[in-house]
């Protein structure tokens, strides 16, 4: 048996003792079926998960594994509800058939957010309770309890029957004699004193409890909305900054899960209406019963009802509000059993939510499956869909899913539902980063970690997303981008990631260059030059009229035709011609082969710049397209709703070249000298490939990996 790491793309014998949930699988072997995690039986693919705790102990036949997870594992509740309902969806065999036609129309948000919003059931259920669980709160029923005892007799209301005979034989509590008698300094006398914790009490001072649990729950979760996605709505709609392109797509991505325009008046009246009640809960914490009663006192989980809870008017409104709460938001106890498939449902939900970001992200930047086939061709964990221009999206059993040109891959993505950015030190981001960093040092490709995103701003701007992305080729480059279904931004990022997986290396390959033919004298063409070593360099995308007056196709035709001829002549002729022809036959094969390959070559060096030369934005085959020197060009598309450039721009601080890419003339102004991935992903997107940090100046593209980043996290 082995764990299969799907950061690494590797086997080992033994994980490490403290890891992140999501990283490792069970991998199949022969004794499998005797092993057991957190004490449940694994399957084959099964994820290593967290137990009750944040440990982990695998039993195997010949031996025991335990180790611990980096503390906060979990996303937040509404988080993982979210993941589960959209994994159950996407994993659906139904689904699944659908394809990339169907996965491309499903919204990655989370579902149901219009009922998020809109008041529940449980809320007015405790406004229309709340007075009686007041009532019962203020002026709650006691029962009378008289015990004896030693009490100063100025403290004494009711004597006890035998405090005479008690008098008598404890002579330390007199306080002097008298002629009549004694005076007594103590006495025995009854005390009466009031029993609060009782039954019905204690449920009332749980339920107290429980509703501001949920109260605070419910607020968290419709504030995150009102955050995270109505606020964010506003900020697009009012920010004079970014392009107007980027915010077309998030205004359609929002419409797609949210068609009522009044939905930011919902959201904030259910806020205010759930702050005013739990204003009102808090209020009770204050009064007689909730103060006398423990509160180590429990109440069982099924209510049984007694003669007070069922004839007084004000205990019944109270067994009222408790079933409505324990049928509403009551929170069940999860068995190991029941958890265990709970936590593999969350990593593989999570999973096949990535995988469809992934799908809307290709469809947003026009990357679909080449032909009808590959749309309707099925979507799960070990298919593969080929997308046009000989791009392929691969979802591998392990759960990661590559992006490949051809046979070189040129992005990994790797969904980890572990969540980093809990991590609350530089020091705690360090700690889970650098075994990251490490596992993919030797990769030839880019990885990028896809993890759940906490609610609010990015604390880590390492964790964020992608700043400065790698150079194309760099061995061992990785990134983090944040994502999550309550954020309008999470397809966004992934589509940035991708734009430059693909574009970036199709320009840095700028000019394609070929060998020269000896035989094909080319001439002096603007749009073909001659390099060095008998080289020439395509500069730009050839028109119909350039590459019909080169006609390599007729040439080579032509050459075909001159040797079938010599063939021929040779093959009727007698020895002494065959013996003429030998040589020129050889030439004439020579010739031929020289010019199938060069119109190989030819072919494919002129269709990469066409490539080049057209809009990569809106698919426009009418652009303007010019080269520079230093193996440069600029690029525009003519189409004034598109308005893209796209440019191979040389710096001369560096001898290198920056791959450009902007939308609307606007957005070639759009500089800052903030570098985080949010300021880049808030107000550009994927509408930007280098990053602009002066007017007409971008940053080169990293290249070196990803360390020392971290470190200066905050």
């Amino acid at each position: 048996m082995n764990f299969v790491d799907r950061i690494g793309d590797r086997f080992v014998e033994q994980p490490p003792a403290r890891t992140l949930f999501g990283r490792w699988l069970v991998s199949s072997g022969e004794e499998l079926g005797s092993v057991y995690l957190n004490g449940c039986p694994v399957s084959d693919g099964d994820v290593l998960v967290p137990g009750a705790t944040e440990n982990w102990t695998l039993v195997r036949p010949d031996d025991t594994l335990r180790g611990n997870f980096l503390a906060d594992t979990l996303p937040d509740d509404q988080d993982v509800e979210a993941l589960l309902q959209l994994g159950e969806l996407l994993r659906n065999p139904d689904r699944a058939k659908g394809g990339w036609l169907e996965w491309s129309y499903i919204s990655p948000l989370a579902p149901r957010l219009d009922e998020a919003v809109k008041p529940h059931p449980l809320e007015d259920s405790i406004e229309r309770e709340l007075n009686h669980l007041t009532a019962v709160c203020r002026n709650p029923r006691t029962h009378i309890r008289v015990e004896t005892e030693r009490v100063l007799v100025a403290r004494a209301r009711r004597i006890a029957p035998d405090a005479p005979a008690w008098l008598a034989s404890h002579t330390e509590d007199w306080d002097h004699r008298k002629i009549t008698g004694i005076q007594p300094r103590r006495i025995l006398a009854e005390v009466r004193e009031e029993q609060w914790d009782l039954y019905e009490n204690r449920i009332a001072v749980r339920l107290i409890d429980s509703l501001v649990t949920w109260l605070r729950r419910r607020i968290a979760e419709v504030r995150r909305i009102l955050n995270d996605l109505f606020a964010r709505m506003d900020d697009f709609r009012v920010s004079a900054s970014g392009t107007r392109h980027r915010a077309d797509r998030i205004y359609r991505l929002w419409g797609e899960a949210y068609g009522e325009s009044h939905g930011r008046e919902v959201a904030e009246s259910t806020l205010r209406r759930l702050e005013y009640l739990l204003y009102r809960v808090l209020g009770l914490m204050d009064s007689r019963l909730y103060q006398r009663v423990s509160g180590r006192a429990q109440a069982p989980d099924v209510l049984r009802m007694t003669n007070l809870l069922s004839n007084d008017d004000h205990y019944r409104g109270v067994a009222r509000l408790w079933h409505n709460w324990s049928r509403e938001a009551a929170q069940r106890t999860l068995s190991p059993r029941e958890l265990y498939a709970q936590y593999q449902d969350l990593h593989r939900g999570f999973d096949a939510w990535c995988m469809l970001v992934i799908v809307r992200a290709c469809s947003q930047l026009r990357s679909d499956p080449a032909d009808d086939k590959e749309l309707e061709s099925e979507i799960r964990p070990g298919s593969a869909v080929r997308l046009d221009r000989n791009l392929r999206i691969e979802w591998e059993q392990a759960g990661a899913i590559t992006l490949a040109e051809k046979d070189r891959t040129l992005l990994r993505f790797v969904p980890l539902v572990h969540v980093l950015e809990h991590a609350k030190t530089p020091k705690a981001v360090e700690a889970r980063v650098a075994p990251l960093v490490e596992a993919v040092a030797d990769a030839p490709h880019w990885t990028v970690i896809l993890h759940p995103a906490v609610p609010g701003e990015p604390p880590h701007d390492a964790l964020a997303g992608i700043g400065n992305p790698p150079v194309p080729g760099m061995h061992g480059a990785i990134d983090f981008i944040r994502v999550s279904p309550f954020s309008l931004d999470s397809v966004e990022r992934v589509s940035r990631a991708i734009r430059w997986a693909i574009l970036a290396p199709r320009m840095l390959a700028y000019p394609p260059t070929l060998q020269a033919n000896r035989e094909l004298d080319i001439g002096k063409k603007p749009w073909i030059v001659n390099r060095e070593k008998s080289h020439l360099a395509v500069v730009r995308p050839p028109s119909q009229e350039e590459l019909s007056e080169l006609d390599v196709a007729g040439r080579l035709d032509k050459a075909r035709r001159d040797r079938d001829d010599l063939k021929l002549r040779r093959d009727g002729g007698d020895r002494g011609i065959k013996r003429r022809l030998l040589e020129p036959v050889q030439n004439a094969e020579e010739k031929v082969k020289l010019l199938e390959e060069f119109k190989l070559n030819f072919e494919r060096a002129w269709k990469n710049v066409a490539i080049l030369g057209t809009c990569p934005a809106c698919g426009n085959a009418d652009t303007y397209f010019k080269a520079w020197e230093n193996d440069c060009f600029a690029a525009y598309c003519r189409s004034e709703s598109c308005a893209s450039r796209w440019e191979l721009r040389h710096d001369p601080k560096t001898s290198s070249r920056i791959p450009v890419f902007f939308r609307d003339s606007a957005s070639s102004d759009i500089r800052s000298t903030d570098m985080s991935p949010q300021w880049v992903d808030d107000v550009l997107g994927c509408d930007v490939l280098a990053i602009p940090v002066a007017r007409n100046e971008f940053l080169p593209p990293r290249k070196e990996q990803l360390g020392s980043t971290t470190e200066d996290s905050s």
